[in-house]
């Protein structure tokens, strides 16, 4: 029966040696059809199968850890890549990643996605000797990559005229993060928290009159025949989450997986940046001709306009001003943040911009 037993092992470490390390458990929180997932965790999987010996087990739609468990997950192995790790849902953890949602002009994704990128390469000294990604990631054990920036989040209502200040004064609207809740306190409007697949049946019922989100984000929540009115031009934030595996996880890796690993992983990004813009005009395109009303901030009159642009600079300082109060460099990083941003082509609110200059 030893005998047996010894060559059964003999045999299952044979199988396993040929077919070498095992498969890496890659997990994303939401489905396919999310760009996040069809279009960045699919494409980069592909491309590292293809060009690394590496091979992976997918799971999709939260099937094995649901959204906001992603670090947890990392942490105990029961995954090996999150993709991504949805920070703003990790409340305090990645208190400075929330940069990437505060309010500009004229932003699209692939700025964004260039913004973080350089960002996240940044030798820029915030606090403590620290950068942007040795405060976020690296002091947590995490190796971590952008993904592609939603495109500008929009403020949608389904179907409420927004005209004046006063058609927001109480509003209750759907709002995804604590950035988004400051915004919204800042515009007059009552946030009510939840994640945008729980916000359907509340657009549904009512419940909510409006939510802040990405037209291109529309059809993988299926709001497309929800959300009738929309102002653009101002970006309520791009938000941003990360493609990430812990340093246990990338010190396994051999040199040559690692380099492939980063040059696919920022390629891809910059890839999934592109389709999310082509998709936020599709998006708009369709749902336009289909009886949606989507108004520029330059429509606008110059009561609600102003009204926008103060509330998005009183976001900006609120959110330092937070940071600073809960001992992270919230000023620096928003400091480097705008000047990220304009050296993209895009701006900040005016008023934000001269309280950065404050020292």
């Amino acid at each position: 029966m030893r005998v047996l037993r010894l060559g059964l092992i003999i045999t299952l470490a044979c199988v396993t040696a040929l077919a070498g390390a095992a498969p890496l458990r890659i997990s994303a929180g939401m489905g396919q059809q999310h760009f996040w997932v069809g279009q960045h965790m699919d494409p980069f999987v592909d491309a590292m199968e293809k060009e690394t010996d590496l091979s992976f087990v997918r799971f999709y739609s939260g099937s094995l850890v649901t959204p906001g468990r992603e670090w947890d997950a990392l942490k105990t192995g029961t995954i090996s890549v999150a993709a991504p790790l949805l920070a703003p849902y990790h409340e305090g953890s990645f208190p400075l990643s929330d940069v990437t949602q505060l309010p500009t002009l004229n932003t699209t994704s692939v700025m964004v996605t260039k913004a973080l990128q350089t960002l996240m390469d940044s030798d820029r000294e915030l606090a403590d000797g620290k950068t942007f990604y040795q405060y976020e990631l690296g002091s947590k054990g995490l190796r971590g990559w952008p993904l592609g920036a939603t495109s500008a989040y929009s403020l949608s209502t389904i179907g409420r005229v927004l005209d004046s200040p006063d058609d927001l004064e109480g509003a209750p609207i759907r709002a995804g993060s604590a950035l988004h809740t400051i915004l919204l306190q800042e515009l007059g409007a009552t946030p009510v928290t939840m994640t945008s697949a729980d916000s359907y049946e509340a657009l549904s019922r009512k419940t909510v009159i409006g939510t802040i989100l990405s037209v291109a984000d529309w059809p993988s929540y299926s709001f497309e025949d929800l959300l009738k009115y929309s102002i653009t031009g101002i970006s309520m934030g791009h938000w941003e989450s990360y493609l990430a595996v812990t340093n246990q996880t990338w010190n396994g890796l051999t040199e040559q997986q690692r380099a492939t690993w980063d040059r696919v992983a920022r390629q891809i990004a910059l890839d999934n940046a592109a389709h999310i813009d082509r998709q936020e005009e599709a998006v708009r395109a369709r749902t336009q001709k289909a009886g949606a009303t989507f108004v520029e901030l330059s429509e606008l009159s110059d009561d609600m306009a102003g009204h926008l642009q103060d509330a998005a600079s009183r976001t900006w300082i609120r959110w330092i001003e937070q940071m600073e109060e809960a001992g992270h460099p919230g000023k620096a990083t928003a400091r480097l943040w705008a000047e990220l941003i304009e050296e993209q082509g895009g701006t900040i609110p005016p008023s934000a911009a001269d309280y950065l200059e404050q020292d």
